[in-house]
């Protein structure tokens, strides 16, 4: 065991030693437990299970007790290992006493005993017991303190009885590998840091006898400390100071035919506390690594404990201190409420040992510094509502619009919620991309009228877009919401046109990251409001020499499923329709165009000829088969050779 006071002066010391008289009493009773599944009076009642907080101990015991069953053959040593402390209270009052080692055999099952010599190995705390004949030993171990000059005042530590078993060998086809603690910190110039634990491998089937080694995959975190009395290592795993991760404890046993099984145990090295990440708004939990068995009670006034705050900048706060009584209740330390102004934070712990209510500071253990990290988690909902203020014909919804055109005045809402109240976002931008040539009447952002300062249109060169850039959308545990109004007038509509656009905001994540939540994609389809019409040219092709009385056809381009008249109906309010041809001018030489319609002709004239009439829900383009429509006719005389060409007139009405 260390000695954990040795800060003390000698004064102090004999002081002690005359005070240490009222804590001790010899008692040796004696009661009965099972190794092997056969009852075993011990020599002596083992010493109870230790308190300890963690590294302070409040009573005396063992942090390593033997194993209950030891399994080997004969001439095959083994070692069995042990640790024994005293409580921080015995130690102050026996500051010069050292331990000394007494083991106890028996192999009737404790009904008699008999002292270890010395030459055996009987005064070693890691026992080493090499069997020469086979059967079942008991052993118990006592662990004494006092010096030389008080041999009469004793402290005994008793252990737990273990048995060793010699018997034929057993090979096992397994091995489970335990710690008894899965954490250890990684300082070793405090007494009270818990730096070190127990490694433990337990073979399948029990009573293998096969040899057990320990390796470590990274001895820079942790090593197996040396057994100075009988060589080799214990089980022991000691963390290296200022190491930080983790290690992994292999335990290889040795079959007696030549083969082997191996088990592992992940171990983690640290300074006593773990870095915290939290969704802010959410408590955050730093709690101290170690044994905290202990009660307040304990303590006597001589334990305190006291967590530190570090901001961004590194200065240092105190944030919360144990009182005399209630040190077992700050060995963590919780932030109900995280905020992103405690992102990148840290948190420190350090407990104290006192003595004289306070007065003299025997040791202490200072954690390491955690970190926290609060993530900013902002959840933006958006509501978006498009509106055309002139003109509706029922077809539109808040997300589309129908029939927009030129001088319509069209209107976009928007509604944005954070709905984690307490993240925050900074440098708040919403972008609404506008149809390139429209134009901006009014913006506002919370009721308010901005003027232009707050707000940017910037041009898409790739796309037929605006971007309206609006500012000053911050979000933070006061500011929950917006709302944004555009006001705007269409133009710049030139034909029909699709315009799809998705608005979205962004905002700096309280950090390096961008935050952005895209709203509903809204639709308008523009129109000109015009009926538009494109007529194809006609042609006829080459008329043969002496062809008389004879229908020339167009080109086949020129049939269906080709139109001759295109028309694109883009007027919202639908009217019905009539089409007219005329022919100003003839052609001359027996030429003439004729309008066919079922086998049955008009010549073309002046006057107009109608072709067709659509009401207002049918209006469509014009094509003909080979045999209708327009076609050319050649009379009884030939042509002279030569280009012909005339002018049609088309007149679309809709005034009927």
């Amino acid at each position: 065991m260390r000695k954990i006071f040795s800060k003390f002066e000698f004064s102090l010391f004999l002081l002690l030693l005359l005070i240490s008289c009222i804590f001790f009493s010899f008692e040796k009773n004696v009661a009965t437990v099972k190794a092997d599944t056969q009852t075993v009076t011990p020599y002596a009642t083992p010493t109870s299970d230790p308190i300890v907080f963690l590294g302070i101990w409040f009573t005396n015991g063992y942090s390593l007790q033997p194993e209950s069953d030891y399994y080997t053959q004969i001439g095959q040593s083994i070692i069995i290992h042990t640790s024994a402390s005293r409580s921080i209270w015995t130690v102050l009052t026996g500051l010069a006493d050292s331990p000394h080692y007494r083991w106890f055999e028996s192999t009737d099952y404790g009904k008699n005993w008999s002292s270890v010599s010395e030459d055996n190995g009987g005064h070693r705390m890691n026992f080493p017991v090499t069997p020469k004949t086979a059967g079942t030993t008991w052993y118990q171990l006592d662990t004494q303190y006092y010096t030389l000059l008080t041999p009469f005042l004793k402290t005994h530590i008793y252990s737990k009885v273990t048995a060793v078993h010699v018997k034929d060998p057993v090979n096992a086809t397994k091995l489970n590998v335990t710690a008894d603690n899965d954490y250890i910190y990684n300082e070793s110039s405090s007494d009270l840091a818990q730096n070190h634990t127990f490694i433990h491998a337990y073979p399948d089937p029990a009573d293998a006898t096969g040899k057990i080694t320990y390796t470590v995959d990274k001895p820079n975190l942790a090593s197996f400390a040396a057994d100075i009395e009988n060589g080799g290592t214990t089980n022991q795993l000691v963390a290296k100071a200022g190491a930080v991760g983790k290690v992994r404890v292999t335990a290889t046993m040795q079959n007696p035919n030549g083969t082997t099984v191996s088990g592992y145990k992940d171990i983690q090295v640290g300074g006593g506390l773990d870095d915290q990440k939290v969704r802010v708004g959410q408590p955050a939990t730093f709690k101290m690594h170690g044994n905290v068995d202990g009660t307040n009670s304990n303590a006597n006034g001589c334990i305190q404990i006291k967590w530190y705050k570090y901001d961004k900048d590194g200065n240092k706060t105190t944030v919360a201190t144990s009182n005399s009584s209630n040190y077992q209740d700050y060995v963590d330390y919780t932030i109900p409420k995280t905020t992103m102004d405690d992102n990148n934070t840290q948190y420190q712990a350090q407990i104290t040992v006192s003595l004289l209510g306070g007065i003299i500071q025997t040791d202490s253990l200072t954690t390491n510094k955690a970190n926290l990290t609060v993530e900013n988690d902002p959840d933006i909902s958006i509501t978006s509502k498009v509106v055309n203020n002139t003109y509706d014909d029922g077809t539109n919804t808040d997300d589309l619009l129908n029939k927009v055109t030129n001088n319509d005045q069209v209107s976009y809402e928007f509604d944005l919620k954070n709905n984690n109240d307490n993240s925050v976002l900074t440098e708040g931008n919403y972008v609404i991309p506008l149809h390139k040539e429209t134009k901006v009447n009014k913006v506002e952002l919370d009721g308010n009228k901005i003027n232009s300062d707050n707000y940017s249109l910037i041009d898409d060169s790739d796309e037929n877009s605006t971007d309206l850039v609006i500012s000053g959308l911050d979000f933070d545990n006061s500011i929950k919401s917006h709302q944004v109004t555009v006001d705007t007038t269409v133009s710049g509509i030139n034909n029909k046109e699709k315009f799809k656009s998705t608005p979205y905001y962004y905002g700096n994540d309280y950090g390096t990251t961008v935050y952005r939540k895209e709203a509903i994609q809204h639709e308008i389809n523009y129109v000109n409001n015009d009926l538009n019409a494109t007529v194809s040219n006609l042609n006829f092709g080459t008329i043969s020499s002496g062809v008389k009385n004879h229908i020339q056809y167009r080109s086949d381009e020129e049939n269906l499923p080709n139109n001759i008249v295109n028309i694109d109906d883009q007027r919202r309010d639908k009217k019905a329709m009539k089409v007219y041809v005329s022919q100003p001018k003839s052609l001359g030489n027996s030429l003439s165009l004729r309008y066919y319609e079922n086998g049955k002709y008009t010549n073309l004239s002046k006057s107009n000829l109608l072709i067709n009439a659509f009401d207002k829900d049918n209006v469509s383009s014009i094509g003909w088969k080979k045999d209708d429509g327009i076609l050319l006719y050649i009379g009884n005389t030939n042509p002279i050779a030569g280009k012909y060409s005339t002018e049609l007139d088309w007149t679309f009405d809709d005034s009927i």
